[in-house]
């Protein structure tokens, strides 16, 4: 019935792994839990350590690193039950119902359905600071907000998608990178899928240096210039590429992108500061679309 698919990438998950199991014990349809690593070059014997002492658990091996989506599309074609359930490998579950409440909602007529995403509310110390505040700013929201654009709020770390769906989603995706959940939201919006958001939140736990995801903000931004310019992406559920269209249409992309070019240096020393400033940080992705714009011209 559930076949729960987690692609990972140099992360250890045997305490996901070991806690989902713990989960499974719970409930009364068949389940299964399939691990990916994805070019992982550490925590890979301890991983398959973990992942070998449960009956249906089962470890996977890629050589190369081929990022998410082609992870994904990979575990779906392994997983042998209809409905899936991705989560991403740093993340913690934090109650005993966390898959009975997912059950619920498999004969409810959704073709998909988000748990939803939260973060600890201690603020890291660490670098990870532009990570916590992005996902505490635009993440961390209820599902009675989420259900009001649903395609708006796709969180891919923790969600459930029938089979048949997601392969028909995803089957005319080849590109590796960063950044597709935005293709996903689009082709679920254009394809009229039924998305139900609820609260069953799994907690971030794995936050990337500030460096690190400012460079996956960037090949985001650039992932969702690209699919905006091949005319596979309808703009009007995502904010940003909707600030930017209307900055076109009054020929004021030129001077966002001096403004960004000017400045980048600074705001980039400002994001990945500890105090990263998220108003600042949506100009920044603005301002880097519109040079990309005139990059490609």
């Amino acid at each position: 019935m559930l076949s729960i698919l987690i692609p990972t990438y140099n992360y250890p998950i045997s305490q996901l792994v070991t806690s989902l199991n713990k989960v499974i014990n719970l409930i009364d349809f068949d389940c299964e839990i399939l691990c990916l690593e994805d070019g992982s070059t550490m925590h890979v014997d301890d991983n398959k350590k973990t992942c070998n002492t449960y009956e249906s658990t089962f470890h996977f091996l890629s050589k190369k690193n081929k990022g998410s989506i082609a992870s994904r599309k990979y575990l779906c074609k392994k997983a042998k039950y209809n409905w899936l359930l991705f989560l991403d490998a740093d993340v913690e579950i934090t109650s005993d119902g966390f898959i009975t409440t997912y059950s619920k909602y498999f004969n409810e007529g959704n073709d998909a359905i988000y748990g939803g995403c939260s973060y600890q509310d201690l603020k890291p110390k660490d670098s990870g600071i532009l990570r916590w505040t992005y996902g505490k700013t635009f993440e961390e929201v209820k599902s009675s907000i989420r259900n009001k654009t649903p395609y708006k709020f796709l969180v891919s770390a923790n969600f459930l998608i029938k089979k048949s769906v997601f392969i028909a989603l995803t089957s005319n995706i080849a590109d590796e990178g960063y950044g597709y959940d935005l293709f996903l939201a689009a082709k679920m919006k254009t394809q009229n899928i039924k998305v139900l958001h609820i609260d069953n939140p799994v907690i971030h736990k794995g936050l990337d240096t500030n460096h690190t995801y400012l460079k996956k903000i960037k090949q985001a931004v650039e992932t969702s210039y690209k699919l905006l310019i091949e005319k596979k992406i309808d703009y009007s559920e995502n904010s940003l590429l909707k600030t930017y269209i209307t900055f076109k249409k009054f020929h004021l992309t030129k001077p966002i992108y001096s403004i960004y070019n000017w400045f980048k240096a600074p705001i980039e020393k400002q994001l990945i500061g500890n105090k990263p400033n998220m108003k600042l940080l949506q100009f920044y992705k603005l301002g880097y679309l519109c040079a990309l714009s005139f990059k490609y011209k």
